[in-house]
């Protein structure tokens, strides 16, 4: 899979052609549902509620009919990656997550407004992402977006590290920015030191934590890899 990067925001190659079929120059006999060209995107809200229902529906159904394709690839890709595309897209993640030994670790998101109010406060905190400096104990791991840490020794320890704190009671979280990616290949690494098994750790953490956890190939090939 290639990914096209750029400041704060990045896009794989599967969902750039998907952009391109529905901004892109329309194919060749595709005729628009209207003047309006409301499945290029341009909705205005006042005139839809004006129109008569009849013309209403004919628009409804010829963009419908462009939207489909669009709906089965997002879907048929969700399932190529083991995501489930059909789950509502997370707002954000203030997460308790029990691992298979019992213990305990938050898993938090970058929330741009108020990224350090909590209802309670952690002891400490691990975040892969340099834009975190919150005001209790916490370190960092160099952990690059939507990619894997250089180091894995130095991450490896400090998730044992943050493993052991919250087995002794502290109360500890662990974040990136969105709380999918990295936050997610945390969670299953700490899931497999806490016994699962490293082939599930994957499935584990989409099903335990949130199903768009652990975001590339790579990511789940580096928790693989963890078992060995």
């Amino acid at each position: 899979m290639r990914l096209a990067a750029g400041p704060g925001v990045a896009i794989c190659g599967g969902c750039a052609a998907a952009a391109a079929v529905v901004t892109g120059p329309p194919p060749d006999g595709w005729s628009p549902p209207s003047r309006r060209g409301w499945a290029r995107g341009a909705v205005d809200r006042e005139a839809m509620a004006a129109l008569p229902a009849d013309e209403l529906i004919a628009e409804l159904a010829t963009v419908w009919a462009v939207a489909e394709p669009l709906r089965e690839f997002i879907h048929a890709a969700g399932e190529a990656l083991g995501i489930d595309l059909s789950a509502p897209a997370c707002a954000g993640h203030r997460d308790p997550v029990t691992l298979a030994d019992g213990t305990v670790v938050w898993a938090v998101s970058w929330e741009e407004d108020s990224p350090y109010d909590r209802d309670e406060a952690p002891v400490f905190g691990l975040y892969l992402d340099d834009r975190w400096s919150p005001p209790w104990p916490h370190a960092h791991v160099d952990w690059p977006d939507f990619g894997v840490p250089a180091d894995r020794e130095a991450a490896t320890a400090a998730l044992a590290d943050l493993l052991a704190r919250a087995r002794d009671g502290e109360r500890v979280e662990v974040g990136c920015l969105g709380g999918h990616g990295r936050t997610g290949t945390a969670l299953a690494l700490l899931a497999v030191m806490a016994g699962t098994p490293a082939a599930e750790a994957v499935a584990w953490v989409r099903s335990a934590y949130c199903a768009t956890a652990v975001e590339t190939a790579e990511q789940a090939a580096y928790v693989a890899a963890a078992g060995g």
